[in-house]
């Protein structure tokens, strides 16, 4: 039986005006990988990662099931949502199919904006 994990808690504002960036995501990743904080999701209990192989692929475990997840694939959703400025789940179902762990996992860069409302969306700051 694994130990519990420890629970993320939502990242902090960004520095000034500055806006979040791939490499913030990548620093996000390299700490959920190092501590085994479990990032909540709201549609379970959210999901821990187990391995991770910079700019390759990382394993991920909901706790009823774990899977790999290539670094292309959310590098792919990241860019996304910097085109769009503002994403939905429906924003990221492709690549990867994981459009939950997509916006759990961009809504814990700092600096990104997280609505909650009839319909949960995230933006990058103006």
């Amino acid at each position: 039986m694994r130990a519990p994990s420890k629970r993320l808690e939502p990242g902090s504002p960004g520095k000034g005006d500055r806006v979040p960036c791939w490499a913030d995501v990548e620093q996000l990743l390299d700490r959920l990988a190092e501590t085994g904080e479990r990032l909540p999701s709201a549609h379970g209990d959210g999901a821990t990662i187990l391995s991770y192989q910079r700019g390759r692929r990382l394993m991920l475990d909901s706790g009823l099931r774990s899977r790999w997840v290539a670094v292309d694939d959310i590098r792919a959703c990241w860019d996304t949502f910097e085109r769009l400025g503002r994403i939905r789940r429906e924003d990221v179902l492709e690549p990867g199919r994981c459009s939950a762990f997509m916006v759990e996992l961009f809504a814990h860069v700092p600096g990104v904006l997280d609505q909650d409302g009839a319909e949960r969306w995230l933006a990058l700051p103006a």
